[in-house]
């Protein structure tokens, strides 16, 4: 039995406490542990998540025998760090536990208590520069899906704290097991590449540049098309020039990388549908061929499509 306890608020990201709580409960599967959850606030009782979900906590209490403190993370996090009763019952109990951790903005709260000093950490990729800017001493990794600098461990947005989680229960009870949650909750095991794979097509979608937002569907659903700036530009109607200019500006990123980028990726699904040869992937994703193909895939996934394949298909 392990005892785990989860720092919340009112205005918490519901899926920072519930995710990282199926994995921790579904490790009963293997028979290995059991974890113990413990939900904890400065005023204890009923509070709210800000989608709604309302929770019962408990007033803040010893974690003297504990083996991890988690913080999560909400959209109330700048607030949430000026609670000084909080801030110092996380530097103090911290002491106590094996294992402190911060799901996406619980970062913010870990680095107000000190905890983030000269240790590597991450948080949400929209967060990023906030954190730096605030936090200077704090060694950011703006690509990491979770990072473990001795006792500390941290994740990117949301649904990393299961990545993260499955991690720990790895530590604590093996490969094996944490195979198993993994597909039962359906997630990956090991989620391949960086949280930037996500934050630049979450950007592309939510621009307010409409003509640019229409080029970046089309490259989605045209991969075996030439997309080339120029035949892009056509698309819109714009100069070659003004076409990469603005499209640079709007996704921080070239058109030449979001091509690659979208191609990459829909290789990467194709191939986990375990249905298409090598050569076939590389064609229906717009890639010159199955060489380019294992290029790209350890760029952008530092393995090869066939280790890929035995990682995290399975």
């Amino acid at each position: 039995m392990r005892k785990i306890a989860f720092i919340c608020f009112n205005g918490f990201q519901s899926l920072d406490l519930t995710g990282p709580m199926e994995v921790l409960d579904l490790a009963k599967l293997g028979g290995c542990m059991k974890y113990e959850i413990h939900l904890l606030s400065v005023s204890g009782g009923y509070i709210k998540s800000s989608s709604g979900l309302i929770v019962e906590t408990k007033e803040l209490i010893s974690l003297e025998g504990f083996d991890s403190l988690i913080v999560i993370g909400g959209e109330q996090i700048k607030s949430v760090i000026k609670n000084q009763c909080l801030v110092s019952y996380v530097r103090r109990e911290s002491q106590k536990v094996k294992r402190v951790v911060s799901v996406c903005a619980g970062a913010f709260i870990l680095a107000e208590a000190g905890l983030l000093d000269n240790k590597r950490a991450t948080t949400h990729w929209s967060l990023i520069d906030e954190i730096q800017r605030l936090y200077p001493r704090v060694e950011i990794d703006d690509d990491a899906i979770y990072v473990n600098d001795g006792s500390i461990y941290s994740s990117a947005g949301i649904t990393a704290g299961m990545d993260l989680m499955l991690s720990l229960v790895e530590e604590d009870c093996g490969k094996k097991l944490s195979r198993v949650i993994a597909k039962e909750l359906v997630i990956f095991y090991h989620r391949p590449g960086g949280q930037k794979q996500f934050s630049d097509f979450l950007q592309s979608q939510s621009i307010d540049n409409h003509p640019i937002q229409r080029v970046c569907s089309y490259i989605q659903q045209n991969p075996q098309k030439d997309l080339t700036v120029p035949q892009l530009a056509l698309i819109v109607n714009m100069s070659p020039r003004n076409f990469s200019r603005s499209f640079t500006k709007e996704l921080q990123s070239s058109p030449g990388k979001y091509v690659e980028t979208s191609r990459v990726n829909l290789a990467r699904h194709l191939l986990e549908q375990n249905q298409f040869t090598m050569s076939q992937i590389a064609t229906q994703a717009g890639i010159n061929s199955s060489d380019v193909l294992c290029r790209l895939f350890k760029k952008h996934f530092g393995v090869s499509p066939m280790d890929y394949k035995q990682r995290f298909c399975k």
